[in-house]
């Protein structure tokens, strides 16, 4: 496989010269050990057998972050040494770029670990052709795009019977120590159906390959070095397992951070460390979801931390976590010590990330679609009807909490113009809805003129006895 990896990684260097087609393996942006994993086995699979593109292709995989951010995956950099893969042979997402390809009609994209693009990258919609993902299907399979969406404990599970079933021969022990090493730190404490195909493919690979590490001390090594956050900033934390949730001109981050809420909160100067976070990576917001243990459950015991310097935006936000998740997470807010960063308690310990990054997803969608109609209707942009209902709930509730009214209150700056907290950005102004010179409803409005200029743009000819509002 390195010299697999060595070999495309030099043509990165060159941009592809040569290749007329681009077989990229895509992870996700998280780069966690499952991600990293299973892009580098998907590939080496594409580059060795029928599957891939013919003719001059090159497989190429992608870790889907800056290769600057590397070294925040202590638990992936482990892994890859143990197994011989060095870092110099890997390509980053900022080494390539995969919009030119696109545009060019030489990209082809595999997705692993994921199965649909960030929102920043769906421009490279047409160029999916495949998608392998362990998660809730997000995504309609198609005869162009097959899917394969199975609830499991990695993804790499699902690249592993791939393997196994359709080129074995390829399967060596460099290989078979990265899956190995995925499938036991992912299928661990695991239960359900989904636990035993892992721990299947665990048995095939051990049967193989006698010689592979224990399971236990294995997971072990992996797992003091994932969770090991010493010396590391707020903004390293953060970024370690990170996606970016966009729409329009708002971003949001979504985190998953291994420690308890308290010692989150507890950090020196976070609000002001999420302030310059924010400002570094054109965030308008910053969701940790927390992540820790105590003695009494094996469960994990998750909160949120959700984060903006505008109130707007944690209004909104807040408002859509505790009403718009299915079924409910039984999110319940406890106190923080920052005016600027709300907290809760998730009663679900199963309402992971990939169940949040939805919610959101679906939130900023209908806030852009709004925000997109108001212009489009022309008048001046009307009252959020997300903070009338908010204002109501307020009103008329005698059980608010006073540690939340002040998250519940609406500012009167969030309603100017120029939003003080959001550096001065402005609404763009409303546009005129002008279909003529001048707009037809500013003086007297002409039927037959506006009819006449609908002909003159779409280049339609009113047929005979065609009544005009068939036009």
């Amino acid at each position: 496989m390195e010299d697999f990896l060595r070999r495309s990684s030099a043509a990165a260097t060159t941009s592809f010269h040569g290749n007329p087609r681009v077989h990229v393996v895509l992870g996700s942006e998280s780069c966690d050990l499952d991600s990293v994993v299973s892009s580098l086995a998907m590939a080496y699979f594409l580059s060795r057998t029928s599957s891939g593109l013919s003719g001059s292709s090159l497989v190429l995989p992608v870790l889907n972050i800056p290769r600057s951010q590397f070294h925040l995956q202590a638990d992936v950099l482990l892994l890859l040494r143990e197994s011989g893969i060095t870092t110099e042979s890997l390509v980053f997402r900022d080494q390539v770029d995969l919009a030119r390809l696109h545009g060019e009609r030489r990209l082809v994209l595999t997705l692993v670990d994921h199965s649909v693009l960030q929102s920043t990258d769906c421009c490279l919609e047409g160029a999916v052709v495949e998608v392998i993902d362990h998660y809730q299907l997000q995504r309609t399979a198609s005869f162009f795009c097959p899917v394969t969406a199975e609830t499991v404990a990695s993804c790499a599970t699902l690249v592993t019977e791939r393997i196994l079933s359709s080129a074995p021969e390829i399967l060596d022990r460099q290989l078979a120590l990265l899956l190995y090493g995925v499938v036991v730190m992912d299928s661990v404490n695991q239960v359900g159906g989904g636990s035993v195909r892992s721990r299947q493919m665990l048995r095939r690979l051990q049967k193989q390959f006698p010689d592979l590490p224990h399971g236990g001390a294995l997971h072990t090594s992996l797992h003091t070095a994932k969770f090991d956050l010493s010396g590391l900033s707020t903004e390293h934390i953060l970024l370690k397992d990170m996606k970016l949730v966009a729409e329009g001109d708002v971003r949001v981050a979504v985190s998953s951070i291994f420690l308890s809420l308290e010692s989150f909160l507890g950090r020196k100067n976070l609000q002001q460390e999420l302030q310059d976070v924010c400002l570094s990576h054109r965030l308008d917001a910053v969701v940790a979801m927390t992540i820790s243990f105590n003695d009494q459950s094996e469960k994990p015991v998750r909160h949120l931390a959700l984060y903006s310097q505008s109130s707007r935006y944690r209004r909104q936000i807040s408002h859509a976590l505790l009403n718009s998740w299915s079924p409910s997470p039984c999110l319940s807010p406890v106190s923080s010590p920052y005016k600027d960063i709300l907290a809760y308690h998730l009663g679900d310990a199963l309402a992971s990330r990939s169940k949040l990054i939805p919610v959101l997803t679906h939130f900023l969608s209908d806030r852009w679609q709004r925000e997109m109609h108001c212009g489009a209707d022309g008048g001046e942009e009307s009252e959020d009807p997300l903070d009338q209902s908010m204002m109501i709930s307020e009103e008329s509730s005698a059980d608010s909490t006073s540690g939340h009214q002040h998250w519940l209150q609406l500012e009167a700056e969030d309603h100017g113009m120029a939003d003080e907290q959001t550096g001065g950005r402005m609404m763009p102004p409303a546009p005129m809805n002008s279909l003529v010179d001048g707009c037809p409803l500013d003086g007297v409005f002409n039927q037959e003129a506006l009819l006449e200029k609908f002909r003159w743009m779409g280049g339609v000819e009113e047929e005979d006895g065609r009544h005009p509002e068939h036009i």
